[in-house]
């Protein structure tokens, strides 16, 4: 329940600020402008609000990160569903190619499949879902091998019951639970395979992420630390928080199972 509340009231104050923040502006009058109230982390070269930069370039690495988690996830639910409807030699293909696709580290596929569709928004949210899909897919299979162990569910089909009885009553509600922890399972890996993307040179558009920020400023990190050092600093809170959400969130579903 404490859990639930802190998301929605995290989601809340979201919304909030990306209803009232605005968009950074260009003004080359306040190029590399000192910190101050109405710019707390100073200004860009090009006279930018860095700390409207660097807002905006989280929410944009989060949300690219948090659709291809949810696309990936949504793929791996579906081989679950062809495993449980269809017979042991489908679920034994989907797992002999996750498995194969597990051997190659998941950044170099994201690499591989992002500079193979190019550069944009919706390139980067896919090269992010089908570099994650076997990791996940592996999952919801070792998943679907132990709810099939439970004992109500051995019952239920010793009596006869249906696949689809079976899932709708007994798997579905398991399923759910699972697919909301396995979104968060891999989301700081995600975030920092966004961020590495983006630094690498994969531009999404618009404003930039963080990975490209970081990349942006490097070079200035001994003369204007103000400007180099928040993306970085933004990066490692953010997979950190994270982290500390991901073993809570796993020790409510312990507790509740």
């Amino acid at each position: 329940m404490k859990s639930r509340f802190i998301i929605i009231s995290s989601i809340t104050g979201l919304t909030a600020l990306i209803l009232t923040l605005p968009y950074p502006s260009v003004k080359l009058s306040e190029a590399f402008c000192s910190i101050s109230i109405k710019h707390p982390l100073g200004c860009s070269p090009l006279g930018e609000d860095m700390a409207l930069l660097v807002f905006w370039g989280i929410f944009k690495t989060i949300f690219i990160a948090v659709i291809g988690r949810f696309i990936a996830v949504a793929i791996s639910t579906l081989g679950f569903l062809a495993s449980h409807f269809s017979n042991n030699f489908v679920f034994e293909i989907i797992a002999r190619i996750a498995e194969s696709v597990m051997t190659i580290p998941s950044l170099l596929l994201a690499l591989s499949f992002g500079f193979l569709l190019g550069s944009g928004f919706v390139s980067m949210i896919i090269a992010i879902a089908l570099s994650e899909w076997a990791m996940n897919q592996k999952w919801m299979l070792n998943r679907k091998k132990e709810f099939e162990r439970h004992s109500y569910i051995l019952a239920s089909t010793a009596m006869g019951a249906s696949k689809l009885h079976v899932f709708r009553y007994h798997l579905w509600p398991l399923v759910v639970r699972d697919v909301v922890f396995l979104i968060f399972l891999y989301l700081p890996t995600s975030i920092l395979t966004v961020a590495s993307l983006e630094f690498l040179g994969l531009s999404t558009g618009g404003l930039p992420g963080l990975g490209f920020l970081v990349a942006l400023y490097k070079d200035y990190i001994f003369i204007y630390p103000n400007i180099s050092l928040p993306p970085i600093i933004v990066v490692i809170a953010t997979v950190l928080l994270l982290l500390g959400f991901k073993k809570r969130l796993n020790f409510s579903l312990s507790q509740e199972s």
